[in-house]
Order: C-alpha cells, then sequence, then structure tokens
C-alpha cells in the first residue's frame, strides 16, 4: 500500500473509503453494488480500445447490459468485487462517490480454495499505483474467505499487466490449448501475516459490503 494513504473518515461512509495519491489526486473504494450499473458502463466507454481488448480478450464497442448486470449484480460469497471512484470529477456524473476509474473482482472457483482474478483502470489513471493496490486489496480479499490461490489469465501482449504481477511474486503456467494467454499464480499469505493497517481497511470495507445486502 505504498501509493496510496487512507483518510480515515468516521463515521464511515456509504460512498467508500477515501484516499489520498503520493503523485496526486484522490480515489474512494467501496465493495460493487447494482447501482453502479451505469457507473460500470461509463468506466467502459472511457476505455481505449486496446484497455478494452486485454480486459476481455476480443473488440468490443459497448459493455452491453447483460455483462453490466452480471458484473454489478453479485453476491459478495462467491463473487466479491470493489468499484474505485475519483470524489473529484463529478462533472458528468450524478454519483455521490464521484466518476468510476477502476474496479477489481475475485471468483471462486469450483475448489473454492482457488480463486480468478481480474482488474481494470481506465488509461487516463494508469501508472498511479491503483492497480497494485487493487491486487493487495484481492489477496486480503482471497484471505478471508479461505482461498489459497489467486489466478489472474493475462494475453500475452499485455506487458503492462504480466510485469505488475510478476513483480508482485506471481508464477506463470501455460493455458492448455492457448498459447494467446498465461496463466499468473499468486498464493495468499496467511492473514496473521497481512498487513494490519491493510486488514483494518478490508474489514471497513466488508462492513460497507455488508450494508449493501438486500434486508439491511
Amino acid at each position: 500500500m505504498n501509493e496510496l494513504r487512507p483518510t480515515w473518515e468516521l463515521p464511515l461512509s456509504t460512498d467508500g473509503m477515501l484516499f489520498a495519491l503520493r503523485k496526486g489526486g484522490r480515489i474512494r473504494i467501496r465493495p460493487v453494488r447494482p447501482s453502479d450499473f451505469d457507473a460500470i458502463q461509463r468506466g467502459f466507454d472511457d476505455l481505449s480500445p486496446r484497455s478494452v481488448y486485454f480486459r476481455f480478450f476480443t473488440a468490443r464497442s459497448s459493455l452491453g447490459e447483460p455483462l453490466a448486470r452480471m458484473l454489478t449484480d453479485i453476491d459478495h460469497h462467491t463473487h466479491f468485487a470493489w468499484s474505485v471512484f475519483d470524489p473529484d470529477e463529478r462533472s458528468l456524473v450524478d454519483d455521490p462517490a464521484g466518476r468510476g476509474v477502476a474496479a477489481a473482482r475475485l471468483i471462486l472457483d469450483k475448489d473454492p480454495t482457488s480463486a480468478e482474478a481480474a482488474l481494470t483502470v481506465i488509461d487516463e489513471y494508469h501508472h498511479r499505483g491503483i492497480g497494485r493496490f487493487l491486487i493487495e486489496l484481492l489477496m486480503l480479499t482471497a484471505a478471508d474467505v479461505g482461498v489459497d490461490t489467486v489466478r489472474f489469465v493475462v494475453l500475452r501482449e499485455n506487458r503492462p499487466m504480466r510485469g505488475l504481477i510478476s513483480a508482485m511474486g506471481a508464477s506463470t503456467h501455460a493455458v492448455e490449448g492457448d498459447r494467446s494467454v498465461i496463466e499468473y499464480r499468486m498464493t495468499v499469505p496467511e492473514p496473521g501475516t497481512l498487513d494490519v493497517a491493510a486488514g483494518a481497511l478490508y474489514q471497513l470495507l466488508r462492513l460497507l459490503a455488508n450494508k449493501d445486502q438486500p434486508g439491511d
């Protein structure tokens, strides 16, 4: 968590946790909720064609309603996801959290000790430490739910993502029958070895996720 510094706001806002970026600017992070439907579609529109291809492995002109629903209407039990917003960019959005700029998710495999992860950061927010931070947050999520191994399936030509995951200690594995992608695996640390401040942050974010559940 070297690139982001939390602002400990109490009481905890349902808009999410606020962070200062060391290179300037701020972001908010909170669990994905169904009301993020419009934000995630706008975020897709802000991606370059190259970033769309790296995330979805195919060219797409739009996200489409079915996929947007699938990415936002999640259970936070087998499918976990986090939204990232720029609270200082509200001119084109009506979300009090700000402009949606990134998202990360973790989906449990059939064997729940393993999970697949993915993340997206819109192009103009690259190189600010957001991607690394989101991977750390996904690892905390994995540790909390008993996952031992987190998998990232990445296109071979996606060198920025490959470099980031490799630098964080992931091992590489070939994907049988598909040489266009590489599977990276990260071993999830024991919960007691994770950063205390990061763990406290994660528990606050989990509290927000619980508040978002029906009936809360």
